[in-house]
């Protein structure tokens, strides 16, 4: 047994002794590198390494949860905590952690991510690529990421495993000038496959289509979204997928199951395996992780759960804890059978949009929302573009965007988007995509 390993029971073993029902403790020892960017240079690098244990005890249904930083003052720290529990309320929804021995699948994280001590390679290979589109007066900015995580979990009620997870994400924005922008992303769970000029010519290629932007005309629209857009969307999807939102009542698809909620030619899945960004072998109870599908052709097939949700909704837990609220954690949606130029000849008049900086919602339960598009936004005519646009709020509803979808595109790209927890899940979105 590793020493993280068995300095990860004692805690477990500490919050037992003082009279814990139940016990978690995941360790998670990280080693992150990070690039800064802009005006088309590095301006700062760091590195950092830390140990943090992830604690979860309860006792008579009342939950608490702390967090304990290079293994000190493990003792007094699960002694507050046990006091605070004791203090507590119950928690009427709690029902328990998982239970039992379970066998994990092989982590598949790529150790050279941790060899790695001058990113810059990665920075300007994307930063030459955008270059090859806008010429040398561009500016660009933005951020490479990368990360090795070994993972240690025990629970008092059985799991125990071990993980290591890597991921590598660039973030590449490109100005041709002020108002003539493009927004690229590159992002692998080894290096073996990554390459940044992916993300650079995609800036690049969009800055320099977005040439002189008008200020957009308002009106009911067609939409084809680039992936990068769509991934963002696909997110909130999930987190109203989770079983936590539907019992609080955040999200479309309450009461849902077994029903149609979006088009035929949609299917959704989490799937956390070795190729995602944000993969694991199991979840924060310890349960292995599989393939869930989502939705299914349209009918939504499940929310996400973990085991106190699932017993709530009187089925199984299908490893998708964050334990307080269940979490995807790699989401893809399937492929189509439509080229996005393809696309382009469908529409009579559209928006070609790529990339949002915000999306709010007016109201969850019905899944109102409006959202920002920022760099490239064009309007197309005929199946061409016409011009560039700025300055744009798109308003909908998600049960709307999901029920009247016309395309999915063939080509699948890859992309990480925020969720709570978190909990990052990288989206294998096959968009551009068009609705009405």
């Amino acid at each position: 047994m590793s020493e993280a390993m068995a300095k990860t029971e004692e805690i477990v073993k500490k919050g037992k002794t003082l009279g814990a029902d139940e016990v978690i403790a995941s360790t998670t020892f990280a080693e992150y590198r990070q690039s800064r960017f802009s005006n088309n240079q590095i301006d700062i690098g760091v590195a950092w390494n830390d140990y943090t244990t992830d604690v979860l005890l309860t006792w008579k249904k009342r939950v608490v949860a702390t967090q304990i930083l290079n293994f000190q003052s493990v003792a007094s720290i699960m002694e507050k905590l046990f006091k605070l529990a004791k203090a507590s309320q119950e928690n009427p929804m709690w029902g328990g952690l998982a239970k039992g021995k379970f066998k994990y699948a092989k982590p598949m994280a790529d150790k050279a991510m941790r060899e790695i001590e001058d990113p810059s390679e990665y920075v300007y290979e994307a930063v030459e690529a955008a270059k090859k589109h806008v010429g040398k007066n561009i500016d660009s900015g933005g951020m490479l990421f990368t990360k090795y995580e070994q993972v240690f979990l025990v629970s008092s009620e059985g799991p125990e495993g071990q993980d290591e997870r890597s991921a590598v994400e660039l973030s590449i924005r490109a100005f041709a000038q002020r108002d003539e922008s493009g927004h690229g992303v590159e992002c692998n769970s080894s290096l073996k496959g990554f390459r940044p000029s992916r993300a650079g010519d995609k800036a690049g290629e969009i800055a320099k289509m977005a040439k002189e932007p008008k200020a957009g005309k308002s009106g009911k629209y067609d939409i084809i979204f680039e992936p990068l857009f769509f991934g963002s969307m696909l997110g909130r999807f999930g987190e109203m997928g989770s079983a936590f939102g539907v019992l609080t009542k955040m999200s479309v698809f309450v009461d849902k199951l077994g029903q149609k909620v979006a088009s035929e030619m949609v299917t959704i899945r989490d799937n956390p395996g070795k190729r995602s960004v944000y993969g694991r072998v199991f979840d924060d109870e310890g349960v292995p992780v599989k393939e869930t599908v989502f939705v299914d052709k349209g009918i939504l097939k499940t929310y996400f759960h973990n085991t106190s949700t699932a017993k709530i909704f009187k089925t199984q837990t299908n490893a998708h804890a964050g334990i307080i609220q269940p979490t995807p954690w790699s989401l893809e949606l399937d492929a189509g059978d439509m080229t996005k130029e393809e696309m382009f000849k469908e529409v009579k008049k559209a928006l070609y949009v790529t990339n949002t900086w915000y999306t709010r919602f007016q109201n969850f339960a019905t899944g109102d929302f409006s959202t920002i598009p920022r760099d490239g936004i064009f309007l197309i005519e005929n199946g061409k573009i016409k011009e560039s646009w700025k300055g744009i709020r798109l308003s909908d509803n998600i049960r709307h965007l999901l029920q009247a979808s016309l395309a999915l595109q063939k080509k699948r790209s890859k992309f990480t988007g925020g969720l709570k927890q978190n909990h990052l899940p990288c989206h294998h979105t096959c968009l551009p995509r068009t609705y009405r």
